[in-house]
């Protein structure tokens, strides 16, 4: 027998000592391993059915196991439901504003105020502000939290489609209106 064999025969009789080696360690022969899985699947299997088919609770545990089920089932049908008409929602919004690219422009100011107040105005907390419109100019009066927000109320409105112009009179805390500080001043 030639060298080469001899050395290939030696490693794998020390790879097969090893692998029995780790078997026993593991609890026996890997055969042995599957039997127990098999015995463990079939013992479990069996006390189910035991639980399911009990002479004196059997029916009950069957019947909630049924309705259990169909209650879940119709979650998932009800979940599926909910995002195919949100999927169809937002395909007919794209398909509205793909047709429609241009946004619609109120016809008189009172409409236009009530359209920067619910579009514009809503997405700002705060205390009350007032709004005017005449001949499509925006007048904004009241009182907010700092003056980044007073800027973006200001770029909101100056974008919203209908105006056509925007006099600011928004204020800090503390500080009087723009329209009333000469009035001040000139008291002191």
């Amino acid at each position: 027998m030639s060298e080469r064999k001899r050395a290939n025969q030696e490693h794998r009789g020390i790879f097969a000592a090893k692998r029995r080696f780790l078997s026993r360690r593991a609890g026996g022969t890997t055969a042995k391993g599957a039997n127990l899985v098999k015995v463990t699947i079939a013992g479990a299997a069996g006390a189910g059915l035991a639980y399911m088919f009990d002479p004196a609770r059997g029916r009950r545990r069957r019947a909630e196991l049924k309705d259990r089920g169909r209650a879940t089932l119709r979650r998932q049908v009800r979940a599926v439901e909910r995002q195919a008409s949100y999927g169809k929602g937002r395909a007919e919004g794209t398909i509205h504003r793909l047709r429609h690219p241009r946004p619609h422009v109120p016809e008189d100011d009172l409409t236009l105020a009530d359209k920067i107040r619910s579009e514009v105005l809503g997405r700002f907390d705060g205390p009350h502000l007032t709004i005017d419109v005449s001949s499509r100019v925006v007048t904004l009066r009241g009182q907010v939290r700092d003056d980044q927000a007073i800027r973006d109320i200001e770029r909101e409105v100056r974008g919203t489609p209908g105006v056509s112009d925007v006099v600011n009179l928004l204020h800090t805390p503390g500080t009087p209106a723009p329209n009333k500080a000469d009035a001040l001043k000139s008291e002191t």
